[in-house]
Parts: C-alpha cells; sequence; structure tokens
C-alpha cells in the first residue's frame, strides 16, 4: 500500500509529512527505566513560555502494579494497539507560571470527556 495514494496536499508541502506514517504498533519489548528517563529529560529540557517547563509526566510501565491503572483510562479503540506499548504516559501541564502567576503560555489539547478522561482519574 502506498499511503501517497490517500494524501493530497492542498498545498506544496515537503514530501516527509505526506509521507508519514503512524502504525500504532508496538513491540512488546521492555523499556527500562533509565531509557525512560532520559527521553523525559529530553522533554524537560524542551524550550517553553518563559523557560517554565510547565509539563509533568505520569507513567506506568507494563508489568507493573500502576499499569492496569493507566490501561483502563484507554478507550476501547486504543486499548488494541497500546496493549503491548512499554509505558503508558500521561503528560499534564500547570496553567500558572511559576515565576509570575501569569497564566502560563502552553498550548493545551482537550481532555476527553467521561469516565475516561484522565482528569477523573484516581490513583
Amino acid at each position: 500500500m502506498n499511503i501517497r495514494n490517500f494524501r493530497q496536499s492542498e498545498y506544496n508541502v515537503n514530501e516527509i509529512f505526506l509521507n508519514r506514517w503512524s502504525p500504532r504498533a508496538m513491540s512488546g519489548e521492555e523499556i527500562d527505566e533509565k531509557t525512560l528517563f532520559q527521553l523525559f529529560e529530553a522533554a524537560r529540557w524542551a524550550p517553553s513560555s518563559n523557560n517554565n517547563q510547565p509539563w509533568r509526566f505520569i507513567y506506568a510501565r507494563r508489568n507493573t502494579s500502576h499499569w492496569e491503572a493507566f490501561f483502563n483510562l484507554l478507550e476501547e479503540g486504543n486499548k488494541n494497539w497500546a496493549d503491548n506499548a512499554a509505558a503508558l504516559i500521561v503528560v499534564i501541564s500547570k496553567p500558572r507560571s511559576t515565576t509570575t502567576s501569569m497564566r502560563a503560555r502552553i498550548p493545551t489539547m482537550p481532555a476527553p470527556r467521561g469516565k475516561t478522561s484522565p482528569c477523573r482519574a484516581r490513583f
């Protein structure tokens, strides 16, 4: 299957965007905590408004005591591909700047509504 047969851009964009594919298939391979923390450390240093880095990460590695709680937050359709993930990660952010008490200028995504909303999860 050629993914380009399904993607036609309205404007001239780099081919890398049109040829991108998100397989959503996990190998089932474990990820060790050191590697996971290296990824979190890289994310921690990403640029942010006023250098606040307002994000925090909550995670569960497969075959740990927290896995089931995180896994059960997923919609049924996402459970199919996430079942073999090495870790499930929730990204949260602080709405206020730590240095000015002003509302932080961070992009946000709407949280899913209903029982699967991470905002309603209790741990």
